[in-house]
């Protein structure tokens, strides 16, 4: 059988991609790859797709869908010299995230993903694993661990957990995964990129919709907020340490906070039903065993996240103004700065700054970016609160603490919603 018949509306595929699928029959798995100048890592993506594939789903039919953004090294020849079928494009990228590639190192991704996901329904995929061409931690395990939920167990979205040291990722542990848990109602531990497995249920849905997010940063936000207000079911999966070698993500703290944040406060706004209603949270199931990550912690500076957060007291409060609520304003000034192992920045307060931050975003009052890089000395001195706060604890106290984290932000949704038109 080949797929010589029009694809259904909302696909809408290029003619070059539908003269490929022209020799293809239905494909049950398919491994979506997004690259950008990706010639280092992508063979080792690749290869370890192949092994799991090989190894986990043996007799499947499957196929590589890869679109790539304009690489300028043999990153394409890479993946078509793969031993697997492959359907190949190009996807358009503004020139504004080539001259600035945005977060997740492809530019133009959200448009990649639209045209990855058509394929994938196109090709009849009962799953499709997106993975990352610049993580070389991956290992033929991750294939299966993201396609046996969907393929067995009827899951729908399946999530990245990897294993990562105490203070790795705080941005996402103190903010975006605090934040995606009381927007939608679930506890995910990666709300933004990596490695997921999703159904042909969730993709029919996510395609059918009139809108799809065409801006950086705002897919990985949208697929989890729909497939969690519609009820599908989410799953997590632990993959193991999680290694980036890329020379086009964005690495300065900055950058990184405000094109993640700014992408989540955009979703925020633009598909407030999503959110506004949800009360509560519940957990996702984890499947797989935690494991020491196998390098090195990280040095932790609390006292020059300290210096970042007074320097930003001394700086920035004249923005800080417009954005936070007086009474906010004022507790944050009024944080204690003597010595670093005394500092605390209490939870209440952190949900409440974030907050007045997602409302000043909304209503624009200061230029947003200006709003989302203002947000770092105050992020620092969270960050630095929070490691002063757990560092002579258990792996299992940090924990409890992440934990009270996102209750807090929970706690105090009404907070925006009350101020949410």
């Amino acid at each position: 059988m080949t797929l010589d018949a029009p694809a259904r509306p909302g696909v809408n595929l290029p003619d070059t991609v539908r003269d490929q699928l022209a020799g293809l029959g239905p494909r049950e798995v398919v491994i979506g790859l997004l690259t950008y100048n990706n010639a280092r890592t992508v063979g080792t993506v690749v290869e370890a797709a192949r092994l799991g594939l090989e190894k986990h789903v043996p007799g499947v039919p499957a196929a590589i869908v890869h679109g790539d953004a304009g690489s300028s090294d043999s990153t394409v020849d890479l993946v078509v010299a793969a031993p697997l079928p492959v359907v190949g494009f190009r996807h358009h990228a503004a020139p504004s995230e080539r001259s600035a590639v945005p977060l997740g190192g492809v530019p133009g991704r959200e448009e990649g993903l639209r045209l990855a996901f058509g394929v994938a329904r196109t090709l009849s995929a009962r799953v499709l694993v997106l993975l990352e061409a610049d993580v070389t931690s991956i290992t033929h395990e991750w294939i299966d661990r993201l396609v046996r939920p969907v393929l067995d167990g009827g899951g729908d979205l399946v999530l990245p957990v990897h294993d990562r040291h105490r203070y790795d990722g705080t941005v996402t542990t103190l903010i975006l995964a605090p934040l995606a848990r009381a927007l939608w109602g679930r506890r995910v531990h990666q709300p933004l990129g990596g490695p997921r497995a999703l159904s042909a249920r969730l993709l029919e849905h996510l395609l059918a919709g009139p809108v799809w997010p065409t801006s950086p940063h705002l897919g990985d936000f949208w697929i989890l907020g729909a497939a969690t207000a519609r009820g599908f079911a989410l799953s997590e999966a632990r993959l193991g340490p999680r290694r980036v070698a890329s020379q086009t993500r964005p690495g300065d703290l900055p950058t990184v906070l405000a094109q993640s944040l700014g992408g989540l406060f955009t979703v925020m706004d633009r598909w407030e039903s999503l959110w506004l209603d949800v009360r509560g949270s519940e957990p996702v199931p984890v499947a797989g065993e935690a494991a020491p990550p196998d390098t090195p912690p990280p040095a932790v500076a609390v006292d020059r996240m300290l210096v970042a957060f007074r320097r930003g007291v001394r700086d920035l409060t004249t923005i800080w103004e417009h954005i936070l609520a007086p009474e906010t304003l004022a507790e944050v000034l009024g944080l204690d700065t003597g010595g670093p192992e005394d500092f605390r920045f209490p939870d209440d307060l952190w949900a409440r700054v974030v907050y007045e931050f997602a409302l000043g975003h909304r209503f624009r009052v200061v230029h947003r970016e200006h709003l989302l890089r203002s947000l770092v000395p105050l992020y620092l001195g969270r960050a630095a609160a929070f490691v002063a706060a757990t560092r002579a604890g258990s792996d299992a106290a940090v924990a409890a603490a992440r934990e009270r984290v996102g209750a807090s932000f929970e706690r105090r949704k009404p907070y925006l919603v009350e101020r949410w038109p």
